[in-house]
């Protein structure tokens, strides 16, 4: 299977932006249909609407991180796309959120991070399977960003979408759950936030990047260092807690976990995998605490206990709709803090192979090591 678009840009803000716009134009135009089709039948939420309620988030961006704005602009500039769907492109969970009410769609996913003295070579791993609908899979690519003086990154994100998943140069990497209260609020969106980790040198660092400001939605923020510590920050729009893993292991899926974040957390409706998923994932590292490896948590990824909910996400398994709007597991990454590097399998790792990234050198666009 043919892995996922490469691309590797630099410069000021705007110039990043405008490059990640003129590069991956193609990507960010599939994104946009596929979040308009979203948003219209699995959110009844239309695309005026939604690109209408995003205007409100650029004054959460600017004063979060004016320099994350600038870039927003560049690749509005470079694709040549209407300055407010690219917003919308990076504030899509607090769209489908704060409009789509609880029966409207969310990002699933199953978050591991492993640190000595439970790794088996005494590295540090972290990683995920990210759950979503199959219409953005053709959207998704992996982009090297230098930004001196900030860490570069390398990252898969949606085409657009200036933070996600992925690690920098500094050591330091997140993952994501999305989390689903019934409270609506306006503040700086996930996916920006997510940037603002990958701009951090240090996990301190990384945690202020996350409470410093009222947040647009719910998320779980999973952290790692390659000296060797992992965290989960659990949020709400004001409250937060930072859960710290005693046994060199942590998981988390899609639920609220802290007792001390009260919130009508509506997953509880309906998506009881949600605990399957994560009681599943602890039992197994737990076992092998002591030798987990990358392999293992390859294997991790790939279990299919109450199939096809599992970890290994294969859809609804009662759900009438078409393909194209089933969640799944379209993609599997599992970070190595210590060599730099990350893999990645293109959907479900059970069906495809994982294949390495890592930063480039200075001349070098990042390829995939098969």
């Amino acid at each position: 299977m043919k892995g996922f678009p490469v691309f590797r840009i630099s410069g000021t803000a705007y110039e990043r932006g405008r490059q990640f716009g003129q590069l991956a134009r193609e990507q960010i135009v599939t994104n946009l249909r596929a979040y308009e089709r979203a948003f219209r039948e699995g959110a009844a939420i239309s695309w005026e609407e939604a690109t209408a309620y995003a205007a409100q988030f650029i004054p959460w961006i600017e004063q979060y991180d004016a320099e994350i704005m600038e870039e927003i602009k560049g690749i509005s500039e470079g694709a040549g796309i209407d300055l407010q769907e690219i917003v919308a492109l990076n504030a899509r969970s607090e769209i489908i959120t704060n409009l789509g009410g609880s029966a409207s769609k969310a990002d699933g996913c199953t978050c591991i991070a492993a640190v000595p003295p439970a790794t088996k070579r005494q590295e540090t791993l972290i990683g995920q399977n990210w759950d979503w609908v199959n219409l953005v899979a053709d959207g998704l690519v992996v982009v090297e960003i230098e930004q001196p003086p900030r860490p570069t990154i390398l990252m898969i994100t949606e085409a657009g979408i200036v933070g996600k998943i992925g690690m920098n140069a500094k050591g330091l990497a997140v993952c994501l759950n999305f989390l689903r209260p019934s409270e609506k609020s306006v503040g700086v969106p996930i996916h920006i936030i997510l940037r603002g980790i990958l701009n951090s040198s240090t996990l301190p660092q990384a945690i202020r990047q996350i409470t410093r400001l009222p947040r647009g939605t719910a998320a779980n923020y999973l952290l790692a260092h390659r000296e060797g510590e992992a965290v989960g920050v659990e949020t709400a729009q004001i409250n937060y807690d930072v859960l710290y893993p005693l046994e060199g292991h942590i998981t988390h899926t899609n639920h609220f976990v802290s007792p001390r974040i009260q919130v009508d957390d509506s997953v509880r409706m309906g998506a009881s995998d949600t605990y399957l998923r994560m009681g599943r994932a602890t039992k197994l590292l737990t076992a092998e605490r002591g030798r987990i490896d990358e392999d293992y948590i390859k294997d991790i990824f790939r279990d299919h206990f109450s199939y096809p909910d599992a970890i290994c996400r294969h859809g609804e398994a009662e759900d009438s709709e078409e393909a194209a709007l089933l969640d799944c597991t379209l993609f599997s990454i599992v970070m190595n803090l210590t060599t730099g590097t990350f893999e990645l399998s293109k959907g479900q790792p059970c069906q495809s192979t994982y294949e390495r990234y890592h930063f480039s050198s200075k001349h070098e666009i990042a390829k995939p090591i098969l």
